[in-house]
């Protein structure tokens, strides 16, 4: 490298400068890192800088950035003002750097920034291909799938690594996350590196060193914190603001069903009354998960039962309820998963499975209870020797059928369940038409979570893979079902009592044989 070679990378890495927050994700001895959590919070200069950083000073090391959309990715990381085109003008005057569509060339010492898109989820064009450093830019917006599959090819040689700057040596190959916490991956990234270890700790898994960096508006510097939160409140609800302004992951949402809120759609546990009518939806899943869920159907009558109570150890306290006449309430489920991994499935057999599920409706009113699911369980797939799945769970008693499956249709259903009804004319107030008990964790996990299908042409559907998709198949089904009301067996009365024939003592001796029933001593 000349002298006015070695001027021009001095002057750039004077230009570069980190945050403090930026300045902690770049020295980090993490090789798998989220950072982010918040929107605003310099996830995007930091992307930029690091890797021109490092690849000024580590000579063939190749780089990919990969965001959901090409047009995304494109302008924000090379047409924006402060893009690799901008920051990386001076080198370019001078021929050390050629920025040509969407890679970005380092033409003295062969290092390399490509910047790719998912919008055709064509991964095989990567497989292979070595990558030294991979970001995945809004992270949560790429199924698990792809995730997954890009982390596969994120390698580098025993011989590079030894070649590294002393500075640098255990720190690649290396993988950077940069999310918000809204999206369908959401319930990955607040599994695998939010909620299980503290913020900044770093642990071992599988061949990299994880770590969640939380970064929000209040860690950029070059941010308003008070314009950031005054236009952030305009994006959606509180639980939205809760996310996309001080990064909170407890309360994950997609973009699919905004009108989703735990205050209003989440109820305690409790064992519905008797009468009220019941049914199942099922998702059938082997490599992926399976999903079963019980339902019922409010009579639109107050009624008391036994809940949970945790205010001084553990009882069980009477609390009355009233759901509105057609409310749809679900009150167990059971989701197929690997706990370690929920994006995986268990794969059971179906006697199994459906054996299963006959084991978790035990009450006398659970037997043979109408299951709806869809198409997939009734043409013969060569599971069950030439058996069809719905006939395999026949024979273990549960009895499949087809439930209405139009998408679009169900989700419009599924959202005015969601909005609920007015019923009172005065007020603008809407009761929800359906609830969720607390028990029913992956259901409130994923329904929140759940994005619209990524195929432009399909944007008024929601997605049809990924994590979140298998529970909220099934509420959809439930709501698509014919509303049945089962009415409660009134107490008949005697007509002759309504009859105003009884003498004065005939009436005393009545009021004290009704005061030693309720109080067990005579009045």
């Amino acid at each position: 490298m000349d002298p006015s070679e070695f001027q021009a990378t001095n002057e750039l890495e004077f230009k570069i400068k980190f945050w403090p927050r930026q300045r902690q994700a770049f020295d980090t001895d993490a090789t798998e890192v989220l950072f982010g959590g918040a929107s605003r919070g310099g996830k995007s200069h930091f992307i930029r800088a690091a890797l021109v950083t490092w690849c000024l000073e580590i000579p063939n090391l190749q780089c990919k950035i990969f965001r959901r959309f090409s047009e995304d990715v494109l302008s924000n990381h090379m047409e924006s003002e402060t893009g690799f085109k901008a920051m990386l003008a001076p080198l370019i005057r001078v021929g050390l750097v050629q920025v040509v569509q969407s890679e970005v060339r380092f033409l003295f010492n062969g290092s390399l920034i490509s910047l790719h898109h998912c919008q055709d989820d064509d991964l095989e064009k990567y497989q292979g291909r070595g990558t030294n450093v991979l970001v995945l830019d809004e992270a949560t917006q790429l199924s698990e799938k792809i995730i997954k599959f890009l982390r596969g090819w994120v390698t580098m040689t025993k011989e590079m690594q030894e070649q590294l700057p002393d500075k640098y040596k255990g720190k690649f190959p290396r993988i950077i996350y940069t999310a918000n916490p809204i999206g369908q991956s959401v319930g990955f990234f607040r599994r695998e590196f939010v909620k299980c270890r503290p913020a900044f700790a770093i642990e071992k898994v599988g061949a990299f060193k994880r770590q969640y960096i939380p970064s929000r508006v209040q860690d950029n510097p070059s941010e308003s914190t008070e314009a950031a939160e005054e236009r952030l409140r305009d994006v959606g609800g509180e639980s939205m603001f809760q996310a996309l302004f001080h990064g909170s992951w407890d309360a994950p949402l997609g973009d699919y069903f905004p009108e989703y809120d735990e205050k209003r759609h989440v109820i305690p546990n409790f064992e519905p009354p008797a009468h009220w009518f019941r049914f199942r939806t099922f998702d059938w899943g082997s490599a992926e998960p399976f999903a079963c869920y019980w339902w019922t159907v409010a009579d639109g009558e107050q009624f008391e039962v036994e809940v949970d109570n945790f205010d001084a150890g553990y009882t069980k306290v009477p609390r009355k309820f009233w759901f509105p006449r057609g409310a749809l309430i679900c009150y167990r489920e059971w989701y197929g998963c690997n706990l370690n991994k929920p994006s995986q499935g268990l794969g059971m057999s179906n006697p199994d499975i459906a054996r299963g599920i006959v084991l978790r409706s035990p009450m006398p009113y659970e037997k043979n209870l109408l299951t709806l699911t869809d198409s997939y369980v009734f043409p013969d797939r060569g599971y069950e020797h030439g058996q069809t799945i719905a006939k395999t769970f026949a024979d273990n008693g549960v009895y499949l059928k087809l439930g209405k499956t139009a998408r679009i249709t169900g989700w419009s259903q599924l959202r005015a369940r969601l909005i609920g009804k007015r019923f009172d004319l005065i007020t603008e107030e809407r009761t929800p038409m359906f609830y969720i008990q607390e028990q029913c964790e992956f259901l409130r996990e994923y329904l929140p979570a759940l994005p619209r299908n990524p195929n432009e042409a399909k944007r008024e559907d929601a997605a049809e893979h990924g994590e979140a998709t298998h529970a909220c198949d099934c509420a959809r089904l439930a709501a698509m079902a014919h509303e049945i009301v089962v009415e409660s067996e009134k107490p008949r009365i005697d007509p002759a009592l309504l009859k105003n024939e009884m003498t004065f003592e005939e009436a005393l001796k009545q009021v004290q044989r009704n005061k030693s029933g309720n109080n067990g001593a005579n009045w």
